[in-house]
């Protein structure tokens, strides 16, 4: 029995040698393999990208000198946790493993009939290297990806492909959509580079308010919205300093969720003819002001309010119309905080 046992743990161990060495070996033979190094060794250096779909869909996302955003499509900015992500998974992509001889054909035949090509510029001239991206490997933690380096040729073969520290697939990193690439920010002023906010509520305009801010505790608070002139004239002596602090530090970043609205023109059209909800207006240090405009949201089907009652009103998003009119999907959770009566901020 002993002699039994003792064999078996001496087979177990052979057989655990045995499948390390032919791993190393494996991935020895792959490493010494051309066109097999994904990796982009120096982010930094990443000047442009470019992501093509099979439908003539495409980003072209440019590095800006000095600035913290990208450009998309030489008309809008970039999201920059979209890039950011992009630039994580080409410094740390590597090859898990090639793909057998029995998948390669129908790989190589999605990886040219599905696939994206993600060309990786350093300089002007032409791209460091190429990508070729498929989809996912059965167990969704490889992707299946070919590589063209210029000057050296487009590699044979596809390899599976993967992210060191990430178990997951790469694909859904690659999109090409506009508005799922654009930048969301509204009012972003981490150092809070404004001196006046001003909030209109549409409903009730007793509601409404106006903050100027000149720094520290310099502040002050108006009421008394007259909609002729957009001005504010009643000055309120008793207000909660912590609690307009608190209003304004959440200025430091407020994003839309997406320019997607699923919003027909027709329907847009209609929108802009109504009197919105409530309105947001920052005047920015420099004299600038933006605005937004946000529209109560019909509900798929009825909802509850906070008072138990039934409502027709999305309780997760509002339309928002953008300073530069445009529609997005503005989450409740985001702008609830920013649209309080005046009454929130007074003395307790």
């Amino acid at each position: 029995m002993k002699k039994n046992i003792l064999l078996f743990i001496v087979l177990v161990v052979l057989a655990t040698a045995a499948w390390l060495v032919y791993k190393k070996n494996n991935a020895s033979s792959i490493a010494d393999q051309p066109l097999t190094d994904f990796a982009i060794a120096d982010t930094a250096s990443v000047t442009r990208i470019v992501i093509t779909d099979l439908h003539g869909q495409h980003a072209v996302l440019q590095r800006i000198p000095g600035e913290r955003l990208w450009k998309l499509n030489d008309k809008y900015y970039a999201r920059a946790d979209a890039i950011d992500l992009l630039l994580k998974t080409f410094n740390r992509i590597s090859v898990r493993g090639s793909v057998s001889d029995r998948a390669r054909d129908n790989v190589m035949k999605l990886l040219v009939t599905a696939g994206k090509k993600v060309e990786i510029y350093t300089t002007d001239d032409e791209p460091a290297k190429i990508y070729y991206v498929g989809n996912a490997t059965e167990d969704h933690t490889g992707t299946y990806m070919l590589l063209e380096i210029p000057g050296i040729g487009r590699g044979e073969d596809p390899y599976i492909t993967h992210m060191e520290g990430f178990t997951g697939f790469l694909t859904t990193r690659f999109f090409t959509s506009e508005n799922e690439w654009r930048y969301t920010g509204i009012f972003e002023y981490p150092q809070l580079e404004f001196n006046r906010v001003r909030f209109v509520n549409h409903f009730n305009t007793n509601y409404s308010y106006e903050v100027n801010y000149k720094g520290g505790n310099d502040i002050n608070m108006n009421s008394g919205y007259i909609a002729s002139d957009q001005s504010f004239s009643l000055p309120i002596s008793q207000f909660d300093t912590l609690a307009v602090k608190n209003l304004l530090l959440l200025y430091k970043k407020v994003h839309v969720e997406s320019y997607n609205t699923l919003l027909r023109p027709e329907a847009m059209d209609s929108l802009r003819n109504t009197s919105p909800a409530f309105t947001i207006y920052v005047r920015e240090n420099s004299g600038t002001e933006k605005h937004i405009d946000l529209y109560l949201k019909r509900a798929s089907k009825p909802t509850l309010d906070d008072e138990g009652n039934a409502s027709p009103w999305d309780r997760d998003y509002f339309y928002a119309l953008t300073n530069t009119d445009e529609f997005a999907m503005a989450q409740l959770y985001t702008f609830e905080p920013l649209v309080q009566p005046v009454e929130a901020y007074f003395k307790k």
